[in-house]
């Protein structure tokens, strides 16, 4: 039995597109096709392409000529190739670093997201009112316009519907974005792209491209933005380092490698297991290929004579296995896997760095106080909590560069730190990676030890070739390597990170993640990247608010389940003190009853009505928490209904209070006399 199942259609196209920039290939030749609901990661090592891709892609949508193809024959299109879209195709493009109006507030970029909305609301106005005009339109006309109308109607619910205050409102709480009334040039990069992707995702969008999405962001904003993607009713082309993010939210990956692309189906999970088969058959391919080459190589210098009573076949089979070879070189499975080896500071002592009743308030906000913690040989501490909690003021504080309100850090005598700060040393395009490394040395120290800049360069995973690349050629990711670099080249035995997966490439994450693991000192790490912390840490110190900082054993994971834990046990601890104290009330009244000399208040009738059914409604309420959180644990509400996570986050929360409320009335009432 066969079945109808409708194709597919493709909604973008890339056909051949090739890029070049001064003698570096990033592009050779590459196609592929987005559909209508495709979620699609694009992965690479830094310098493959993945953000020139993606930009070339939209600049092909949003530039497309009137027959949907824009073939670019400037430098900012491809320099070969095509790219085709399906008419009337709306993009939102947010890349690592947007440019937005400087002049303009921030509320004015994030309507900019409701111009369709307010396009279609235009066109629906002056179509309402030549509908309304008496005999104004008959026959085809009126039909035609009755089914623009109906097109408009569902194009405004596509969109989100007629009032998005409250989407606004909603979108700008989730991203933290800053007041609505500051400067876009006054606020800092990471705001601006919050303020970017928020205007990106109230567009709603058919397709939605995004660069490093979750960079600045904190692990429960992640959380929410997953959640509303996964309910993205359009395409999502996605660039991001985070793995967790990645598995959750793509349906498809797209691999760039040596300029080519590679397609896998499923998840980040079901990627790495397709990748390992697909370079372990590269390399028996290469191993075959190469083997044949040195037969027939031994053949072809066996001299002249020997060659004349040959087949010219075989001469030509000899050439085509040469050209054949891989194009930039053979990746080994597990060749991925190169060693990183961080740069040390001596041997640790025995006291190394510990902090004693540490507080520290800025602005008037309180950060920390109380902070007690000794950090103890091989410890990889993770450090997390939202945006603006005081993680990077900690970091500043145990350095020495700002003094805590009160409580003392102790250094140990052998202790040297090791810094790279959030905000990253300024780069100098001019330069070669060399350098802007070597700032001007031969040699730099690890340890006491000298080593030549060349071979610390290799150390940090760069080739020779690329030590001599001008820095102002590279991609963000590979900047970001020359910074890491950079900052790590004096050495210490206790590194001190902030956000230092920020447009890193897989493969270097996971360098750099087994480094750490071998690296024998020490290490205190602020990070939104829960795979990266999973993978790094022995230990969580974790900013939960109102100045309360809790270090926890263990990694993101542990930490997280215990969190989760502890959350439900104070709940049902509030409930059974809730519900207990209406009993030792009871008991108080009546022993201070035979001393009192006048009785408690009786309750009235109606009080009397309400303490009857009061146990129905506390039921019903618990009811009501129960099945919010049956609805927010199944997985699926995630994907078909992430729009309404928020709301309902809200409902549950609403219900425990109204649940609290309810046992804190049932316990006056029952205070009260008949």
């Amino acid at each position: 039995m066969s079945h109808n199942v409708a194709p597919l259609t493709a909604i973008i196209t890339v056909q051949g597109v090739e890029k070049s920039f001064g003698s570096r290939h990033v592009l050779a030749g590459v196609s592929l096709a987005v559909h209508e609901h495709d979620r699609i990661g694009l992965l690479g090592v830094n310098g493959s392409g993945k953000s020139t891709l993606l930009s070339l892609i939209a600049l092909g949508v949003a530039a497309g000529a009137d027959e949907g193809t824009q073939k670019a024959k400037d430098a900012t299109g491809p320099d070969e190739g095509l790219i085709t879209r399906r008419r009337d195709l709306s993009m939102e493009y947010v890349p690592q670093e947007p440019r937005l109006p400087p002049e303009r507030t921030v509320i004015e970029v994030v309507r900019e997201g409701l111009r369709g909305q307010g396009d279609a609301l235009t066109r629906l106005a002056a179509l309402e009112r030549e509908l309304a005009v008496p005999g104004g339109l008959s026959g085809p006309r009126l039909d035609a316009a009755l089914l623009a109308q109906s097109s408009l109607h569902e194009r405004l619910t596509h969109l989100g519907g007629w009032d998005q205050e409250h989407e606004i409102r909603g979108i700008a709480a989730s991203l933290h974005l800053p007041p609505f009334t500051a400067r876009v040039g006054d606020v800092s990069i990471g705001e601006r792209r919050r303020v970017a992707l928020a205007r990106a995702l109230l567009s709603r969008p058919d397709v939605l491209c995004l660069d490093e999405p979750t960079n600045h962001l904190d692990a429960r904003t992640v959380e929410w933005l997953e959640a509303r993607l996964l309910a993205l009713p359009g395409a999502l082309l996605l660039i991001t380092h985070d793995r967790y993010f990645l598995d959750r939210v793509a349906t498809r990956i797209l691999e760039l490698d040596r300029g080519q692309i590679y397609a896998y189906e499923g998840s980040y999970t079901r990627f790495l297991e397709k990748q390992a088969e697909r370079l372990d058959n590269e390399a028996n391919r290469e191993r075959e290929r190469a083997s044949f080459v040195r037969r027939e190589l031994d053949w072809i210098r066996r001299g002249p004579q020997a060659r004349a009573t040959k087949q010219q076949a075989r001469i030509d089979r000899f050439d085509q296995a040469v050209a054949a070879g891989p194009k930039g070189g053979l990746r080994q499975p597990g060749s991925d896997a190169l060693k990183l080896s961080l740069p040390g500071g001596g041997r640790l002592g025995k006291t190394i760095l510990e902090f004693k009743g540490l507080g520290k308030s800025l602005g008037g906000k309180r950060l920390f106080s109380g902070l007690d913690l000794i950090v103890k040989g091989g410890d990889r501490i993770g450090i997390v909590g939202e945006n603006g909690a005081g993680k990077t003021t900690l970091l500043r504080t145990l350095l020495g560069h700002i003094q805590p309100d009160e409580g003392q850090v102790v250094v140990g005598l052998n202790t040297r730190f090791s810094f790279l700060d959030q905000g990253r040393a300024d780069l100098h395009d001019e330069r070669t990676v060399l350098e802007e490394v070597a700032d001007g040395n031969e040699q730099v120290f690890l340890g006491d030890r000298p080593v030549h800049v060349r071979t610390f360069l290799r150390m940090m995973l760069f080739s020779d070739g690329f030590a001599d690349t001008p820095v102002g050629s590279l991609s963000g990711g590979e900047r970001n390597r020359v910074q890491l670099a950079k900052l790590l080249r004096v050495g210490g035995n206790v590194l001190v990170l902030d956000e230092p997966t920020h447009d890193l490439d897989l493969i270097t994450l996971g360098v750099l993640e087994e480094a750490l693991q071998d690296f024998p000192g020490c290490a205190l790490i602020v990070s939104h990247d829960r795979w990266f912390l999973d993978r790094v840490a022995t230990g969580i110190l974790a900013f939960q608010g109102a100045g309360n900082v809790v270090f926890h054993e263990g990694n993101y994971s542990t930490y997280l389940a215990r969190r989760q834990q502890e959350e439900t046990d104070l709940e049902r601890q509030q409930k059974e003190r809730v519900a207990a104290q209406p009993d030792a009330k009871s008991d108080t009244d009546a022993r201070q009853s035979k001393n009192a000399p006048s009785a408690a208040r009786r309750r009235t009738y109606h009080e009397q009505k309400e303490l009857a059914g009061m146990e129905a409604v506390i039921g019903a309420a618990e009811a009501k928490v129960t099945e919010l959180q049956g609805v927010l644990a199944d997985p699926s509400i995630y994907k078909d209904r992430g729009a309404d996570v928020p709301a309902l986050v809200a409902a549950l929360d609403a219900a425990r209070v109204t649940v609290e409320r309810l046992y804190l009335r049932w316990q006056e009432l029952e205070s009260f006399s008949r």
